[in-house]
C-alpha cells in the first residue's frame, strides 16, 4: 500500500496569495499604472486639443468618459472574486469603449442619440464590475483602452503625431497580448483543475489509510519506524509521534523477534505472519501483518506494514476448538453407552427371549387341557400379548446385535420360491382379514437351489409383507422375485414387495428407515408398531450385500425392493462375521 505524502502548503504572501502568484500581481500592477496612464494622456488631450467639429461643448462627454473610467476602476477593486463570465465582459469592455469613444469624437452628430448611446455604453460598462480573476480583469481594461484607440483611429485617422501604422502595430500588439492572456488563463485553470482533483485523491486515500480498521506502518531497511497511521492508539495506546524513529523490533515478544525481522526486515517483496505486540500499559496483544517491501519506491521507500489486532478472533478460535472438544467427548461418551447398551441386550438376548417362549409355550398347553370358555378367552388374549412383546423383544435385540457389531450373516441352502411361498402362508390370514388379495410373483429359474441366508431374508420380506398389510385398507399385496442379472456362478434377484396402501410423502420417505420412526405420529396410534422393521430391515439387507429402496406416491401405495448378489448351489454353510460393515452401517 502506497502512503500519500503530506502536502507541504504554499507560503502565502502579505494578501494571502499564493507565492507562485507574486510574479503575475507585479505584471498586473504595471499593467495598470500604463493604462490609467493612457487614460490620463487621453483626458489631457481631449481637454486641450479636442474640439467638436459643430462646436459644441464637451463637458458632457468629458463626464461620460469619466464615469467609464470609474466604473472599470470599480471592476479593478473586485479582481480577486471569482469570475461569472469573463469572456462576455471583455466584449462588452471593446463594445463600449468604441460607442463612447465615437459618442466623444462626435461621430454620432446628433446630440440626443449621443446621450442615448453613452447612457446605453455606460449600463454596458457597468456589467464589467462584475468580479473575476486578475488576469479577467486586466484584459478587460486592456481591451477597453484599446477599443478607445482604434476607435479615434477610425474616425481621425491619426493621434497626434504618432503614425497610423505605428498605432496600428500596437492595436495588434495589444490583440496578441489578449490571446496570450486568455492563454495562460485557460492553462491556469487546467492546472487547478488538476492540483484540485490531486488534493482530492491525496485526501480519499489519507482517509483510507487513517481511518480504515487496520493499522499501518512504515520502516526503513534497519526497521526504524517512518510512519504510523493514527489508528495505533486505538489499539496499542500510542500516539503516532511516540512511536516514529524507534526501532520496530522494541514492540514485538521478544520470542517473536527473530521471526518478523527475518519475514519483515527480510522479504524482499511480500510477506504474512502472526506475532505478538506491545501495548502501551504492557500488555501484549495478537496480530496478523502483511509486509511489503517498497524501497525501491521513490515516493515510499520503506517496508509498508499492513497489520490488524486478531485477538478476538484468536479466542473465538479457541472457545470454538475447547467447544468442539467437549462435544467430542460428549458423543463420544454417548457412543461408549449406547455400545455398553448395545453389547449389553446382545450377550443377554438369550436370556430376555427364554422367559417370553417359556411363558408363550406353557400358555398353548393350558390352552390344550379342557378349559372353561371363560378361561380360555383370557389365555388366549394373554398369549397374543405374549407373541406381540416377544415380536418388540425380537426387533429391539437384532437392532442391537447389529449396532453392537454381533450379527452374523450365514450362508446356506436357499430355495427362494420356497421361501416366499412360506411367507404368504403365514400371513394370508392377516390379508384376508382386511379384505386383501395377497399374490406372489416368482421367475421359474428361482425354485432351483441358490446360496444364501435363508432366516434373515424370510425376516426381512415377513417385516416388509407385514408392515404393507398394516398400512393397506384396500386392494392388494404382492411379492415379486426375478433375475435381473445372471452368470455361470452367480444370480442377482430383484425382491420387491407392492401395495395399495395410504403410502409416503415425498419428505417423509427418508425418515422411515430411521429408528423408532414411522411416516406420521398419528400411523402410530393408528396402526401400532415400534417403528423398527424398516430400520431392521435396511440393516440386514445392507448386510447381505444389498440396498433397501422406496418409492411411494400418497393415496396410491408402496414398492420397496433390493437386489441380492446369491451363489448358485448350495455351497458350504459359512458363518461370516460382518462386525466391520454393521459397526459402518451403524455409523
Amino acid at each position: 500500500m502506497t502512503i500519500a505524502a503530506a502536502k507541504t502548503p504554499p507560503v502565502r504572501t502579505e494578501r494571502g496569495a499564493p507565492a507562485d502568484d507574486r510574479n503575475f500581481d507585479h505584471l498586473h500592477a504595471r499593467g495598470r499604472a500604463g493604462l490609467w496612464a493612457f487614460f490620463v494622456a487621453v483626458t489631457v488631450l481631449t481637454i486641450q486639443d479636442f474640439r467638436l467639429p459643430n462646436g459644441g461643448p464637451v463637458s458632457l462627454h468629458l463626464v461620460r468618459l469619466v464615469e467609464f473610467l470609474l466604473i472599470g476602476a470599480g471592476a479593478e477593486v473586485n479582481r480577486r472574486r471569482p469570475p461569472p463570465r469573463p469572456a462576455i465582459a471583455v466584449g462588452v469592455a471593446l463594445v463600449s469603449g468604441i460607442y463612447v469613444t465615437s459618442a466623444i469624437s462626435g461621430y454620432l452628430r446628433n446630440d440626443a442619440q449621443t446621450q442615448l448611446v453613452t447612457d446605453l455604453a455606460i449600463a454596458f460598462a457597468t456589467a464589467t464590475t462584475m468580479p473575476w480573476g486578475p488576469w479577467w480583469q486586466l484584459i478587460t481594461l486592456l481591451a477597453a483602452g484599446l477599443s478607445a484607440a482604434v476607435a479615434w483611429l477610425l474616425v481621425y485617422g491619426t493621434f497626434g503625431n504618432v503614425s497610423v501604422h505605428l498605432l496600428t502595430g500596437i492595436a495588434i500588439a495589444y490583440l496578441v497580448s489578449i490571446y496570450i492572456a486568455y492563454q495562460l488563463q485557460h492553462y491556469r485553470a487546467e492546472r487547478d483543475d488538476a492540483e484540485g482533483a490531486l488534493r482530492a485523491s491525496e485526501e480519499r486515500f489519507r482517509a483510507l489509510i487513517e481511518r480504515g480498521s487496520d493499522t499501518i506502518t512504515i520502516v526503513d531497511a534497519v526497521g526504524g519506524i517512518l510512519y504510523e497511521s493514527p489508528s495505533i492508539e486505538r489499539v496499542l495506546g500510542y500516539r503516532p509521534e511516540e512511536l516514529i524513529g524507534r526501532p520496530v523490533l522494541d514492540y514485538i515478544h521478544p520470542d517473536d523477534v527473530a521471526r518478523v525481522r527475518s519475514l519483515v526486515l527480510g522479504a524482499r517483496e511480500t510477506a504474512s505472519m502472526e506475532c505478538r505486540s506491545r501495548r502501551k500499559d504492557g500488555t501484549w496483544c495478537d496480530i496478523e501483518a502483511v509486509a511489503r517491501n517498497l524501497l525501491d519506491y521513490p515516493a515510499v521507500r520503506g517496508i509498508v506494514i499492513n497489520w490488524r489486532d486478531v485477538g478476538e478472533r484468536k479466542r473465538a478460535e479457541h472457545e470454538r476448538a475447547v467447544y468442539m472438544r467437549d462435544l467430542a467427548e460428549a458423543r463420544d461418551t454417548a457412543l461408549a453407552a449406547t455400545r455398553a447398551k448395545s453389547d449389553f441386550l446382545a450377550n443377554t438376548s438369550h436370556e430376555i427371549r427364554s422367559p417370553m417362549h417359556v411363558f408363550i409355550g406353557m400358555t398353548d398347553m393350558a390352552l390344550d387341557t379342557n378349559l372353561e370358555p371363560e378361561a380360555r378367552e383370557y389365555l388366549g388374549r394373554a398369549r397374543s400379548a405374549a407373541v406381540a412383546l416377544l415380536a418388540i423383544i425380537n426387533d429391539i435385540l437384532d437392532l442391537s446385535k447389529i449396532e453392537a457389531g454381533k450379527l452374523e450373516i450365514e450362508r446356506g441352502p436357499l430355495d427362494v420360491g420356497a421361501t416366499i411361498r412360506e411367507i404368504v402362508h403365514l400371513l394370508e390370514p392377516s390379508a384376508a382379514a382386511k379384505g386383501l388379495a395377497l399374490a406372489c410373483r416368482v421367475d421359474a429359474g428361482l425354485h432351483r437351489e441358490l446360496a444364501g441366508d435363508a432366516g434373515r431374508l424370510r425376516q426381512v420380506l415377513t417385516n416388509l409383507v407385514g408392515n404393507a398389510i398394516k398400512f393397506t385398507e384396500r386392494g392388494q399385496v404382492a411379492i415379486e422375485a426375478r433375475a435381473v442379472r445372471e452368470t455361470p456362478s452367480h444370480v442377482a434377484v430383484l425382491f420387491a414387495v407392492h401395495d395399495t396402501g395410504i403410502g409416503i410423502a415425498p419428505e417423509r420417505q427418508t425418515a422411515v428407515f430411521e429408528s423408532f420412526t414411522q411416516a406420521d405420529g398419528s400411523t402410530t396410534r393408528k396402526y401400532g408398531g415400534t417403528g423398527l422393521g424398516l430400520t431392521i430391515s435396511r440393516r440386514l439387507v445392507e448386510l447381505m450385500g444389498g440396498e433397501l429402496r422406496l418409492e411411494s406416491t400418497v393415496g396410491r401405495g408402496s414398492t420397496l425392493s433390493f437386489t441380492l448378489d446369491l451363489t448358485r448351489g448350495s455351497g458350504a454353510k459359512d458363518a461370516v462375521s460382518v462386525a466391520a460393515r454393521s459397526a459402518a452401517s451403524a455409523a
